[in-house]
């Protein structure tokens, strides 16, 4: 089971549902201390983890096949290579419980780790920019250096 495989003290472990809360999936979810970890699969089985400290973002959504039988998809980004950034748990019961546990984990992590998020405000496509600012070899952090070579 995950639990054996990952890191520090488990603090939440559910296998992946089927549409009627079933059990009777291959994979397991495994929250712990220090990270967070889905395993799958019964003749081929695949591992992944991610650090806590590095989640990003924290989604919740519901069809409404999952609202009837209780159930939620929580969706997570993480800076994360081996992911791809995003995860995906899907069927899980008490969705809105399991994020809550999941966010007090990811700050605990962070303070653990001294790490921080920081909102990034760039001027690409869909981002507002004051004039002058940007992707034209202006300084948009304001340390002196130019952000973007000039075009």
């Amino acid at each position: 089971m995950a639990k054996d495989n990952a890191d520090g003290d488990v603090i939440w472990t559910q296998r992946k549902r089927n549409w009627c809360r079933t059990p009777f999936t291959f994979t397991t979810y495994t929250l712990t201390t220090d990270e967070l970890a889905v395993q799958s699969g019964v003749l081929r089985q695949s591992f992944d983890t991610v650090k806590l400290f590095r989640i990003v973002d924290i989604t919740i959504t519901r069809t409404l096949l999952q609202r009837i039988f209780g159930l939620s998809t929580i969706l997570i980004d993480a800076m994360d290579q081996s992911t791809g950034g995003k995860i995906a748990l899907k069927n899980v019961i008490h969705g809105f419980d399991v994020r809550k546990e999941l966010q007090h984990a990811v700050d605990a992590a962070r303070n653990v780790n001294r790490v921080s998020t920081r909102e990034f405000m760039g001027a690409g496509e869909g981002y507002y920019a004051p004039a002058g600012y940007g992707p034209d070899g202006q300084d948009f952090d304001g340390d002196g250096y130019p952000d973007y070579p000039a075009q």
